[in-house]
């Protein structure tokens, strides 16, 4: 019983250690903020990828929303009026990185440098810098948190989303979203993509666009009201 008990007490520390680890992680990332109002952010990934998203541009522009778009630098390069094009229309922009590669599989110098060629495309181009950014696929390791704090940078997740780059059915896409979201949620979808050789090779985001204006009308009428990421995160509770 005495080596049972050593067993648990092992396996159990074991456990503390790992949660921390991971806590500590994730420790500067933001997958919603905790806030009674109903507000919520709207991002999109992989972008600028015309026309998709010049026409998301001219929907939220008729529906008199902002949001948060996480630029992909190669894309920034490819297209940067249409970059600009976003900051001037008053939306937020944030680094995505430049390849889309899985940032864990890079080494922290690697890192680093993906991190500030984009910031610094960014800048260049719209004349923001950015001070968040959205890990490709989500994945978040301690080489990358360091590289983000040395940056003073935020990393941004999501807790309600499309799964776009699957669902090409609008009506599915918004119904994902509705299904998850709530107040402080950070509603995730793409107006590009992330895993193409080169910008001249996006596939469609019609269904994105398409799923967005179904999104805005349908939690307006719930009493939603739509901001950016650093608006949201200025709405956060304690």
């Amino acid at each position: 019983m005495k080596t049972l008990g050593k067993i648990v007490g092992a396996l159990a520390l074991l456990g503390a250690l790992v949660f921390a680890y991971i806590s500590w992680i994730y420790s500067n990332s933001l997958l919603r903020v905790e806030t009674a109002e109903k507000a919520i952010a709207l991002t999109y990934d992989d972008g600028p990828n015309p026309p998709h998203t010049q026409a998301l541009l001219e929907l939220l522009a008729q529906r008199k929303v902002k949001a948060t778009f996480f630029l992909k630098g190669r894309n920034v390069e490819a297209f940067p009026e249409l970059a600009a094009q976003v900051v001037a229309q008053g939306h937020e922009v944030a680094n995505h990185s430049y390849h889309h590669y899985a940032m864990g599989a890079l080494r922290k110098e690697e890192m680093l440098a993906e991190l500030v060629r984009v910031n610094e495309l960014i800048l260049v181009t719209t004349g923001v810098q950015p001070s968040l950014f959205r890990p490709p696929f989500g994945i978040q390791g301690a080489g990358l948190k360091r590289a983000l704090d040395e940056l003073g940078m935020l990393s941004v997740l999501a807790d309600a989303s499309g799964t776009d780059w699957e669902v090409t059915d609008a009506r599915q896409v918004a119904d994902l979203v509705l299904a998850d979201v709530g107040p402080g949620s950070i509603v995730l979808l793409h107006d590009g993509h992330g895993d193409v050789d080169g910008p001249d090779e996006q596939d469609s985001r019609a269904h994105s666009v398409a799923a967005t204006a179904l999104i805005i009308d349908e939690l307006r009428a719930k009493g939603y009201r739509f901001v950016t990421v650093s608006e949201l995160v200025g709405l956060a509770e304690g």
